[in-house]
């Protein structure tokens, strides 16, 4: 996210999900891998309920990799997290829908070599809050990187991208768990996006942000992400004055709607409705959409 003072008029990097092949650089200056990012935001004043940094260490790929902040979260129930499916898997070899759709190359690291861990409750994603190792990825069956969905019989939607992941920790948390919100947003309803993405245009030159940012926006018409391949179980996030939204390093960054002064699950970011993050509006998977298999997965271990 980046401030709106410091956005008007600048052109912004892709939405896309995985942003393996994007480079930005890390507090330390070293290459920081990450998935999208939020612009035109402000730092967060506390921290929304299960707010969660996914993270990994690969240190056999050097020690950059160690501690490295690489999508987004919120954590579910006690003991598991939910996040997007491109964060933990790898897109088909040399896949065009993959690059086209989520903005991804050839990641620098296979997720095999990856062990991931979630830092949950805190607005610095480097200290605070609680932190549990992941024992068991539980990806949607549906989830293809978009390839070929077919379409259910007699109707013109495509089956759901299906852009969600279960993550199940080593142990239960203290942390608040969010409340998955019972119906999915609509048009209008004001949501808020947060995550440690990108804050500025330029990818390649900045450092991502220790501290949480927020964005405030709303649900827009499915219409206006319709050449993202928006499909069911999908919502497209408004993008304010055109210049502001998620970015490299934010996917599966949480979008949460205020209902009774509860801040409840909405949305988990995806990707962008074009290929530059900031001038379009985003794609987050409807969390409500996939109750079934939420709960499914927290109850049994498997989808």
């Amino acid at each position: 996210m980046k401030r709106k003072t410091l956005l008007l008029g600048a052109a912004m990097a892709a939405v896309t999900t995985v942003a393996a092949g994007v480079t930005a650089l890390a507090a330390d200056g070293s290459p920081a891998q990450v998935q999208p990012y939020i612009i035109g935001g402000h730092p967060a004043a506390a921290a929304p309920p299960g707010i969660t940094s996914l993270q990994y260490d690969a240190a056999s790929h050097g020690e950059k990799y160690i501690d490295y902040h690489t999508c987004g979260g919120a954590l579910v129930f006690r003991g598991w997290v939910v996040t997007a499916a491109h964060c933990v898997t790898d897109p088909p070899a040399g896949s065009p829908v993959a690059h086209q759709v989520f903005g991804w190359t050839a990641p620098p690291i296979p997720t095999a070599d990856k062990k991931f861990k979630v830092r949950v409750g805190g607005t610095n994603r480097t200290q605070g809050g609680e932190t549990a190792w992941v024992t068991k990825i539980v990806v949607h069956p549906d989830w293809n990187w978009a390839q070929d969905p077919p379409k259910k019989p007699g109707a013109p939607e495509k089956r759901p991208v299906s852009d969600i992941a279960m993550l199940k920790l080593d142990h239960l948390l203290q942390q608040p768990t969010v409340q998955l919100a019972r119906t999915p947003a609509r048009p209008g309803d004001k949501i808020s996006l947060y995550g440690w993405g990108e804050t500025e245009p330029d990818s390649n030159s900045t450092t991502l942000p220790i501290q949480l940012q927020q964005l405030d926006t709303s649900v827009t018409a499915p219409s206006r992400c319709a050449e993202s391949s928006m499909s069911a179980g999908e919502i497209c996030t408004d993008n304010p004055s055109g210049t502001d939204g998620s970015c490299y390093g934010d996917s599966g960054g949480p979008a949460y709607k205020n209902i009774n002064g509860v801040l409840q699950l909405v949305g988990g970011a995806s990707r962008n409705a074009d290929q530059q993050c900031g001038l379009s509006p985003n794609v987050y998977t409807s969390q409500p959409d996939f109750r079934e298999f939420i709960y499914q997965v927290a109850r049994t271990g498997s989808a």
